[in-house]
């Protein structure tokens, strides 16, 4: 006797077949598009997620001359990334990991970069007009920079092109 497919099976079994299926299927349709999509949860790794034109893969992320307008890379770990000459204008980098990168002439016209870890970051020639540097971490001097932050971690002053401690 053959089934009667009018009737849907309702065991949990049968439910979760289904819903493989559609998963399936749609992942089918994402991949045959060229569609991205990236799901994360604020404060989580973004190791593989695509934001503008940068793919994330974490530690080392390479991603000179990228378009990051506007991102929210709040809280990522970009330690030894290279973003040289990106776009993060308006881009939120509060409490970011930038130990080590290279930001040399990067566009930070007003991101927010409060409480982000800057030691050992290569800012020559990055455009700081508008930025916001409240509480960020920041070590030996830092030559070259353009433009004038909006504000600075204590202790720290703009002289001509040099950020360095007071």
């Amino acid at each position: 006797m053959l089934p009667n497919t009018d009737l849907l099976d309702a065991s949990p079994r049968s439910r979760r077949r289904r819903r493989n299926l559609i998963a399936i299927a749609v992942a089918a349709v994402l991949a045959i598009t060229g569609t991205v999509v990236a799901l994360t949860v604020p404060g989580s790794s973004r190791s593989g997620t695509m934001i503008g034109t940068c793919n994330f893969v974490g530690t080392g992320t390479q991603c000179p001359g990228a378009n990051l307008t506007n991102a929210d890379l709040s809280f990522a770990d970009l330690t030894g990334a290279n973003l040289s000459r990106a776009t993060l204008t308006g881009a939120n980098l509060q409490g970011a990991d930038l130990t080590g990168a290279n930001l040399h002439g990067a566009d930070l016209t007003n991101a927010h970069l409060d409480g982000a870890f800057l030691v050992g970051t290569i800012l020559h020639g990055a455009t700081l007009t508008g930025a916001s540097l409240t509480n960020a971490y920041l070590s030996g001097a830092y030559k070259g920079s353009i433009g004038t932050p909006i504000s600075l971690p204590a202790g720290w002053a703009l002289v001509g092109p040099v950020l360095q401690p007071i």
